[in-house]
């Protein structure tokens, strides 16, 4: 190769670190392919005449050395490995040496030993190097930078080399260290591992492991994410996007590190590889998320519902963890039935199977974030009403009870012939579960039935009820009363049996039996009902099927039975 074209390729090689400390990375990736045990990074200042002084970096590893023909034919050819197709190997493409020179040392000194041979290599600033024998047995290989610099430049240089030896090397199959043997410089000296535990910072975390690969893995609102191969990083970054790509979105709660010999970085060193081995990778961890990971927040949650009394961190522990399994892809979340994770607001646990049964009998399911006299009154009636933070009344608000509540009724429903059907006719049965998971404040109203009415009230109400019966749509207990509370004024109320507190008629998703006679108090201060009687006294026919149909609005039932209907209310009025 042409001279300068060798200087213009070995500078692009040191160029293109984003960190000119990055090549601690490359050096120790080189430790380990070399077999070394250890590798033992030390700093030292040298005071000179002036202000500067000399700074000398080493990096000492323990391996297999190199020989005159591996310094002629590796350490000082790019490009030129032995490390390809070998999975033992982190490296690549020969060119970790070359990244010691994004620091502009003034000097390098390697010198190591193999197979009886010694040598020293010193490469100059400029980057040309003199090869000499050693006389002195060396173990391993020991890399020596000399940095021109002062104290100041110094101490920066102990916060770096640390920063970045605990960013690349934490996760070390090999022991990693660091000594700042110029203890004045102001930043403490002595011996210091750097290996630390394969461990995510995150809410709720396991430690997962395969053949090859080992995964750590937990939810965290602001994950980051780690690929490692022997334990040294690939990539750390917080950016999914530019990572996961279409992944970003399944993992934006999920912080993790992937620890396997299959990964490899890119040439450039500044990612990881996405290959055959990467999709690999990736598939394991999604395994281990929907797996044991969420078998972990399931198992707390169970063991949180089943203490009798919350204290404050009890609660927020409980919201925190619920708040992470919601976040989960819904189609991820069916088969959650018979796990004991939701709490009602009287302090008992139930299934997400109860709270489907309870969807079935009532057509909602009801949460609140306190108890309350309405929500004991309903726990008397065999209703529950489950705990949960920040709703909003009226709204199908989306906190993580809420959340899994109406995801897990979804994934239940839409699998049911009624639900099926409605999916056929193109209808959105999420939107619909999701506006029947309310607070009870928002749809229970306070009946009083009427002990006695006037005539004509009761004439109307006994019209609809006929016509009503002439289309086989039977109700039990159907009486005139008042009804007061929730955010608006309703015309209805309706219940298994008449009670203090009633629903509003429950539309579009409940679907009671045939033999279901619910009780029904129309509320006769309504302004729709106090209309129907002034119209009653001049068309009575038209009075009763506009009551009758008022309620089967209300329900959602029947909606195409108009000519039936206005037939039976005729028939009804003679």
């Amino acid at each position: 190769m042409d001279a300068a074209l060798n200087d213009e390729a070995v500078e692009n090689l040191v160029t293109q670190f984003s960190s000119s400390l990055d090549f601690y990375r490359e050096l120790v990736q080189n430790s380990i392919d070399a077999g070394s045990s250890s590798v033992e990074v030390w700093m030292e200042f040298e005071p000179g005449d002036g202000v500067e002084g000399t700074i000398s970096i080493h990096v000492d590893d323990f391996g297999e050395g190199m020989n005159e023909e591996i310094i002629d034919q590796q350490l000082t050819k790019l490009f030129s490995s032995t490390k390809e197709n070998d999975l033992t190997k982190i490296g690549k493409f020969g060119i970790g040496f070359v990244s010691v020179f994004a620091l502009r040392p003034k000097g390098v000194l390697v010198q190591t030993g193999r197979d009886g041979e010694c040598w020293e290599v010193f490469f100059h600033e400029d980057r040309s190097f003199v090869k000499s024998r050693l006389e002195t047995p060396v173990e391993g290989t020991q890399i020596t930078m000399f940095v021109e610099g002062g104290r100041g430049r110094y101490r920066e240089l102990v916060r770096g080399t640390r920063e970045a030896l605990k960013k690349w090397c934490a996760h070390s199959d090999t022991e990693i260290s660091f000594e700042d043997r110029s203890p004045s410089s102001g930043d403490g000296g002595g011996f210091e591992p750097i290996n630390a535990p394969f461990e995510v910072a995150a809410d709720l975390s396991i430690r997962v492991e395969h053949p090859g690969t080992e995964i750590s893995v937990g939810f965290s609102h602001a994950p980051v994410y780690g690929f490692y191969n022997k334990g040294l990083a690939l990539a750390v970054t917080s950016a999914g996007n530019a990572i996961l790509e279409g992944r970003a979105e399944r993992f934006r709660h999920v912080a993790f590190k992937i620890k396997s010999r299959y990964l490899e970085h890119t040439l450039s060193r500044e990612t990881v590889m996405r290959d055959a081995n990467f999709d690999k990778a990736m598939t394991l961890l999604e395994r281990s998320v929907a797996g044991p990971l969420r078998t972990a927040a399931l198992d707390e949650l169970e063991a949180l519902c089943g203490v009798p009394r919350w204290s404050l961190a009890e609660r927020t522990r409980y919201e925190t963890v619920m708040g992470h399994l919601a976040s989960e892809p819904r189609e991820t979340l069916g088969d959650l039935g018979e796990r004991s994770i939701l709490r009602t607001v009287d302090g008992r646990s139930l299934t997400l199977d109860r709270a489907k049964d309870a969807f079935d009998r009532n057509g909602r399911v009801f949460i609140a974030d306190a108890p309350s006299p309405l929500t004991a009154t309903l726990a008397e009636s065999g209703v529950p009403v489950f705990l949960g933070g920040g709703i909003r009344l009226g709204e199908s608000a989306q906190e993580p009870v809420s959340r899994i509540l109406a995801s897990h009724l979804w994934l239940r429903w839409r699998s049911e012939p009624v639900g099926f059907a409605r999916r056929l006719l193109g209808q959105d049965l999420l939107e619909r579960v999701e506006a029947r998971v309310v607070h009870p404040e928002s749809v229970y109203v306070h009946a009083t039935v009427l002990e006695q009415a006037p005539a004509d009230a009761i004439a109307l109400l006994r019209d609809a009820v006929l016509a009503l019966a002439k289309l086989e749509e039977h109700y039990g207990d159907v009486v005139l009363g008042t009804l007061q509370g929730g955010p608006e004024p309703c015309l209805f109320a309706m219940g298994p049996t008449l009670a203090p507190v009633m629903q509003r008629p429950v539309s579009g998703v409940y679907e009671r039996g045939w033999l279901e006679r619910p009780a029904v108090v129309v509320n006769v201060e309504h302004a729709h009902f106090r209309e129907l009687l002034r119209l009653g006294q001049q068309q009575r026919t038209i009075a009763a099927y506009c009551l009758a149909k008022a309620l089967l609005l209300g329900e959602d039932r029947s909606l195409d039975e108009d000519q039936a209907l206005a037939h039976a209310a005729r028939q009804v009025a003679r």
